[in-house]
């Protein structure tokens, strides 16, 4: 009997030991792929120019074409949650408009699925099409 408690008691000691935190392993900078025949076979159609960098105090940055933001991410279960603090414009004189002039204002939680080292979002456009957003951890 003691042998079964001690044994149990190594392999809890070693599943916690082992398991990585996911927290960690998405910590790191991520990019949209590179406007590629290949890259075009192998996501279909995708947002390019995208940059994320997930810091390991929690805090985010993230660039597209048009905007940049800020804030706070999290993991939960499969996903990457980014909860904005601040949207700007990359064109600085639109963000002297005075409505803009403190930061648009952030709408919802971003969600993407990691993947490996992958994030995808999929998101439904103003067009009725769906708008692929993918980021490959450097």
């Amino acid at each position: 009997m003691k042998n079964i408690v001690i044994s149990l008691v190594c392999l809890v000691v070693l599943l916690f030991c082992s398991s990585s935190n996911k927290d960690d392993t998405v910590v790191g900078t991520y990019h949209s792929p590179e406007s590629s025949t290949l890259n075009k076979l192998r996501y279909g159609m995708f947002a390019l120019g995208l940059k994320l960098e997930l810091k390991k105090d929690s805090t985010y940055f993230y660039s597209t074409c048009a905007q940049t933001s800020n804030g706070k991410w999290s993991v939960r279960k499969n996903n990457l949650i980014l909860k904005c603090k601040e949207i700007r414009f990359i064109n600085d004189s639109i963000n002297q408009i005075e409505r803009f002039s403190k930061g648009k204002i952030c709408g919802g939680d971003l969600v993407f699925e990691i993947q490996d080292k992958k994030l995808i979002r999929l998101e439904k456009l103003q067009n009725g099409k769906e708008g692929k957003f993918i980021l490959l951890k450097n």
